[in-house]
């Protein structure tokens, strides 16, 4: 059995070990008594009103615009593959059609 040495008994007196953490004792609990449910005075607009305006006019926009673009691209490939094709016919030494 190991002796224990008085040096470490006296370092046990003068720091002891804490086994909880220090705790703050001027904690106030909050009372719910004087709240209630229900809407406050001016609320926030619902989801459903945002999305209708949303697509009441700027989902309108949107789609014009977007059109507009899908359109441009379409008469873009169009040309190319137009092109493409003239290429290959001359290549072919084929009759034009």
């Amino acid at each position: 059995m190991k002796p224990s040495s008085e040096a470490n008994d006296v370092r046990r007196i003068f720091r002891p070990r804490r086994r909880f953490p220090i705790t703050d004792y001027s904690y106030q609990t909050f009372s719910l008594d004087r709240s209630h449910g229900g809407p406050i005075g001016n609320s926030r607009p619902s989801f459903l009103n945002i999305s209708r305006e949303y697509f009441g006019y700027e989902a309108r926009r949107n789609f014009l615009a977007e059109s507009a673009f899908f359109l441009a691209i379409i008469a873009i490939l169009a040309v190319m593959f137009i092109s493409g094709a003239l290429a290959i016919i001359r290549f072919l030494n084929l009759p034009a059609a």
